[in-house]
């Protein structure tokens, strides 16, 4: 019994993919003007492709969430061998109605800094910071997961063979 409690507990432990937030990680958290920032990014680490940049406005003094302001992403390659980026985050696209958020495709690996702009009637607050986006994963490693599942398969029925002949017959 104790066995098939620990077997049980390392195969959660294998499956469970890594935990993260709402949106992403955290990348910066700054005031400016009248309100936080908070910039959220998804995949980690970042890659070429397809990203997913998440904004939390707050106001200052008592983070309560500003949710009528018009949110937008300026990219820039720092190398320069890729176009600027702007996008415009909405909260449509967001699956926490907190969040503005802006899903686009990164063009190119390297560093790039963006620059996240809120504003609402006369108010504006800036966020700026720089990140490396790593390159594109290979589509066989972009999939590994459904690739193991006939192993995981063939490997709980090997388990549950193995236990069935190991106990003894009442």
């Amino acid at each position: 019994m104790q066995t098939n409690r620990l077997l049980i507990f390392i195969l959660m432990l294998t499956l469970c993919r890594v935990t993260c937030g709402d949106s992403g990680i955290v990348r910066i958290s700054e005031v400016d003007g009248p309100w936080r920032l908070t910039v959220f990014t998804e995949p980690t680490p970042l890659r070429e492709g397809l990203v997913d940049f998440s904004v939390l406005i707050q106001t200052e003094s008592d983070d309560a969430p500003i949710l009528d302001a018009t949110v937008s992403l300026a990219l820039e390659h720092v190398d320069g061998e890729s176009d600027s980026i702007l996008v415009e985050a909405t909260r449509e696209a967001a699956t926490n109605q907190l969040l503005y958020s802006a899903k686009f495709e990164l063009p190119a690996s390297g560093l790039w800094e963006i620059e996240t702009a809120a504003l609402q009637d006369e108010q504006i607050s800036r966020v700026r910071f720089q990140f490396e986006a790593a390159e594109k994963l290979p589509p066989i490693l972009d999939m590994w997961f459904w690739f193991m599942l006939p192993v995981i398969a063939i490997g709980l029925i090997t388990i549950n063979q193995w236990l069935q002949r190991r106990s003894p017959k009442r």
